[in-house]
């Protein structure tokens, strides 16, 4: 089995929490290589990907969807 690891995203419970605007939010994206945080799009590709003919041969692999973290 496959699984997805995606790193923070904006979603309605973002928002709903109050973070979508805060400043924990800016500091992790100012801790992230691409500088933004995800978004749903970022995610429903790589859902497709695993769920499409040309993931045939993927097996047991977690994938990481995030923005690598500065170093």
């Amino acid at each position: 089995m496959n699984s997805l690891n995606p790193g923070l995203v904006e979603t309605e419970g973002l928002h709903t929490a109050g973070f979508a605007e805060s400043e924990w939010r800016n500091q992790i994206e100012k801790s992230t290589r691409l500088e933004r945080i995800g978004q749903p799009n970022d995610i429903a590709t790589a859902v497709v990907f695993f769920a499409s003919d040309d993931a045939g041969w993927v097996i047991g692999q977690p994938l990481v969807l995030s923005s690598e973290a500065r170093q």
